[in-house]
């Protein structure tokens, strides 16, 4: 039953993709032009070479994969595929090598699972946290291929535990080897008698601790204090309004979740007394109070610069990643949304990261933060070494792999 559901759900995927494209949706034209030429993008792959194959649903996902990436190209005979079904992931991935190579993940029905591992003959695939596409890894475990999913997180109510999941509950326990992103979630497996499952912690925890400086921001320059508002929706932004015309001491750097030309003219017209795009800046002649970034890719380097982070997400429960804040010493600052974010509740129970509701709190909260110059510093240093102590995913899950080839 379960598996009728899935092949079912695939074809109605399909269908709705589709659909969306002639209606115009543009992401889903990009995604769908994209899966059709998925062999284009990785016909260069060295058959000479071990091909890892890692799948991540999207762009915070491929960023999370970093550091394992970085370890499997330590070896010059390596090569990575990676695939994507998000467009945003895809498009907005920037991995300088030339040993990797990005592409659509086709859907996931059986003949093009059967064709794109035939195509790829990886020496093993790695899921990244979610994004289990089951036609693909039974067709991997039918070719005797070893398939890993990486700090990944479970829950009680998730389809995999219903009553009428059984095939799909069967194939994840005949997965090589799941790693969970919390203690909770290994707890979990192990009460469904998952016998493949280990902790190895978030990727996020390595990947934040090796940054890599951007020269785009070399010359960057605003004034203290700073806060970031970063990648924030419109409702983080609705929130800052007024706060920024009240406290004229502070610097602001605004970086919106959805750059595009419209969104950001929309922006600063908002913010229009003293402010200034990133890309009309000219920082030896003027330094605006108001700073909203024009750059996709920018915003982990810029933490570096403020004291104080909002990060946009936390009123609609997709809060952005909080952790590379955290590794420049930012305290957090996030809506109330937060119940699936188990970094987010460590940094609330830690004191360096605190729930926002409406404006006066946020407003309240700054203040009383920037007041205690001392306090301030204090919590800076102590998430810092909170998000030290918690690296170590990768050497896990490596360790595992080296098994293997």
């Amino acid at each position: 039953m379960a598996s009728q559901l899935y092949q079912l759900g695939i074809k109605l995927l399909n269908i709705y993709l589709k659909l969306s494209a002639v209606l115009g949706n543009k992401k889903a034209k990009i995604g769908n032009q994209g899966r059709g030429y998925w062999k284009e993008n990785i016909k260069k792959l060295n058959s000479n070479k071990i091909t890892f194959w890692v799948h991540a649903a999207s762009h915070g996902e491929a960023i999370m994969a970093v550091p394992l990436i970085d370890e499997i190209l330590k070896n010059d005979n390596h090569q990575v595929a990676i695939s994507f079904f998000s467009p945003s992931g895809f498009e907005n991935f920037k991995y300088q090598n030339s040993d990797l190579f990005k592409f659509y993940l086709p859907i996931d029905t059986k003949k093009n699972s059967a064709k794109v591992v035939a195509f790829i003959k990886p020496k093993l695939i790695i899921f990244i946290k979610y994004d289990l596409w089951l036609n693909l890894i039974l067709e991997c475990q039918n070719q005797e291929i070893p398939t890993f999913l990486v700090s990944s997180k479970f829950r009680k109510n998730q389809w995999y535990f219903k009553f009428f999941a059984g095939n799909s509950l069967r194939i994840l326990k005949s997965m090589t080897k799941i790693f969970t992103l919390d203690h909770s979630s290994l707890d979990l497996l192990k009460s469904k008698r998952f016998t493949n499952a280990n902790y190895c912690g978030d990727l996020r925890y390595d990947q934040v601790n090796n940054i890599k400086d951007s020269k785009k921001i070399k010359n960057f320059n605003i004034g203290k204090p700073c806060v970031i508002l970063g990648s924030s929706w419109e409702t983080e932004e609705n929130l800052v309004i007024d706060i920024i015309k009240d406290l004229k001491h502070i610097n602001w750097i605004i970086v919106p979740h959805e750059i595009n030309h419209k969104n950001l003219l929309k922006l600063k017209s908002r913010f229009a007394d003293n402010c200034l795009l990133l890309s009309e800046t000219n920082f030896s002649k003027s330094n605006p109070k108001v700073l909203i970034i024009d750059e996709i890719g920018l915003l982990a380097n810029l933490y570096e610069f403020s004291d104080i982070a909002f990060i946009g997400g936390g009123f609609s429960g997709k809060l952005h990643n909080i952790l590379e804040a955290g590794a420049k010493g930012n305290v957090i600052l996030f809506g109330p949304k937060i119940e699936k974010f188990p970094e987010a509740q460590l940094m609330l129970k830690e004191d360096v990261a605190f729930k926002i509701n409406n404006s006066s709190e946020l407003k309240l909260k700054i203040l009383e933060l920037l007041e205690n110059s001392k306090e301030l510093e204090n919590k800076k240093n102590h998430i810092k070494k909170i998000i030290q102590n918690k690296i170590g995913a990768t050497k896990i899950v490596w360790s595992e792999i080296k098994k293997i080839i």
